[in-house]
């Protein structure tokens, strides 16, 4: 028996899509076949991405966002449901961190990241939900950081905004899984992106990570993507309100 998935005719949301894990997420949605809006505060990133999709063999549709803009992410899923139909499929995504001792931060700093990363998402869900709830279907993705689970030196704030948002996931599955809508978490390890450049410097770089990693590497975007996929995909119809940690073995719980 083969298996496969097709997301042929899904349409998928991505947010920070731009780069990194969000950029792998929208390609490897795109090559299941799904419809992409791919979403970022940066729209020739947006653009850029939503052309590769579409290089790829399916449909991207560039959408500059900023989710911390809770009218903005209204007015955004409405063009979106408006030029491709539905949204079946979300992935939030979009995150910032600031590589500090909590010690030497100030207080004015933590709203962004609480903002992107928590409130971002619970704009982004909250602007699909009506949708997936009248068609009876659909796939909310949150990528929540290892960081979110067990804690992170020089990411405090980063992994405030990770936990909470790991007890979204969970509330909100309760709630919404009677309506045919999982909600799952991905929770990455040190993945080599452009936003994680920083953190993988202050720890003496990928080789020196890499020793921490039961499997000897740390993660790349893709490794990050194939995890979304299967929870955006049939394969995972009866799994909802879990997290899962893809981390090569650093955290296993």
């Amino acid at each position: 028996m083969t298996v496969s998935i097709d997301l042929t005719g899904r349409v998928a949301l991505v947010t920070g899509a731009g780069q990194g894990i969000g950029r792998a997420t929208a390609l490897r949605l795109a090559e299941a076949g799904a419809i992409v809006a791919v979403a970022d505060i940066v729209p020739e990133r947006a653009q850029a991405v939503a052309d590769d999709v579409t290089h790829a063999g399916s449909m991207g549709m560039a959408v500059p966002l900023d989710v911390t803009n809770a009218r903005a992410v209204q007015e955004a899923v409405k063009r979106v449901e408006g030029s491709l139909g539905r949204v079946d499929i979300l992935v939030n995504n979009a995150a910032r961190w600031r590589v500090k001792l909590f010690k030497d931060i100030a207080p004015d700093e933590y709203q962004s990241e609480i903002d992107i990363i928590l409130y971002g998402s619970l704009y982004c869900s909250r602007a699909v939900l009506d949708g997936m709830i009248e068609q009876r279907s659909g796939r909310i993705v949150n990528i929540i950081s290892d960081a979110g689970r067990v804690g992170e030196p020089f990411l405090s704030v980063y992994s405030a905004a990770k936990a909470g948002l790991a007890g979204f996931t969970k509330s909100l599955a309760k709630e919404v899984g009677r309506y045919g809508i999982t909600v799952n978490g991905v929770a990455p390890g040190t993945t080599e992106t452009p936003g994680a450049e920083e953190f993988i410097t202050r720890a003496g770089g990928v080789e020196a990570l890499a020793k921490a990693y039961p499997l000897r590497r740390i993660g790349q975007p893709d490794d990050i993507a194939n995890a979304v996929l299967f929870f955006a995909s049939d394969l995972s119809g009866w799994v909802t309100g879990q997290i899962l940690s893809v981390s090569g073995g650093y955290t296993m719980i």
